[in-house]
């Protein structure tokens, strides 16, 4: 529907040039639909796409870890690609719809009311996908901090080894336990996701030859999932908008 919209909103120019021009629209609404509405939606519609594809990195990702699959880098340095995008588009569309030029502080006429109320779904739709931006960033923030926290752990046992009274003695059980090898590190678990069990004790992330079911980690996905969920609620209630205000400015919507 959102896609239909932008089209709608910058039609592409005739096969054969008009010989007579009837109507000229010009007005603070149709200025807004060509050059703010229509660039802005278009963006919104590539975060989406690029929200999209996280997801399946996410989930990627768990069946990694569940498996102990070597490809858990792999799929969060894919996933760290997707920010970078989604940060730039976010900026551009906040500046489209930040036009003092192009949208009034207040509504005077009714074409200023329908263009200021598009404007406030696009925004709601911005605020929705920086919080999926959040999740994704989050993610990786998270996991690259885990192997932080477990580089820092093994060189923080190194270092204690030649503390441990008894280590250079005849304890050998102190000798043992700091000579002895860490344990695999739960990383992202131990990163600060919060009330989350310990992969050691999770039977959902044990190796058995099934599809990966519940697991903790799937927060991530889900979240993503609920954000657009409420995006397609917020696209569509602009989407019906834009195609309302069209034939204001000479569009044609398809079906009509």
């Amino acid at each position: 529907m959102l896609a239909m919209a932008v089209s709608l909103a910058n039609p592409a120019p005739a096969a054969t040039p008009l010989k007579t021009i009837k109507h000229i629209y010009v007005s603070p609404l149709c200025t807004g639909l060509r050059q703010n509405i229509g660039p802005a939606i278009g963006k919104v519609l590539q975060n989406d796409n690029t929200i999209a594809q996280s997801r399946p990195l996410l989930r990627g990702y768990v069946k990694a870890t569940a498996t102990s699959g070597l490809s858990k880098d792999l799929q969060v340095a894919r996933v760290e690609r997707l920010i970078t995008p989604l940060v730039q588009n976010t900026a551009a569309i906040e500046k489209l719809l930040n036009d003092p030029y192009v949208f009034p502080k207040h509504a005077i006429s009714d074409s200023d009311r329908q263009l200021l109320e598009i404007r406030a779904y696009l925004q709601q739709v911005v605020t929705q996908q920086k919080r999926a931006l959040d999740v994704i960033a989050g993610f990786v923030d998270t996991e690259q901090l885990g192997q932080m926290q477990a580089a820092g752990q093994e060189a923080l046992k190194l270092t204690q080894t030649h503390e441990i009274p008894g280590a250079q003695g005849g304890d050998s059980s102190a000798r043992d336990a700091a000579a002895g090898p860490t344990p695999p590190p739960s990383e992202i678990l131990n990163a600060g996701v919060s009330k989350l069990p310990q992969m050691g004790t999770d039977p959902a992330l044990q190796e058995n030859g099934l599809v990966v079911g519940h697991n903790p980690l799937d927060v991530f996905d889900n979240a993503i999932g609920e954000y657009q969920q409420m995006l397609q609620s917020s696209e569509g209630h602009a989407a019906d908008l834009v195609v309302k205000a069209l034939p204001l400015c000479g569009g044609h919507v398809p079906g009509s």
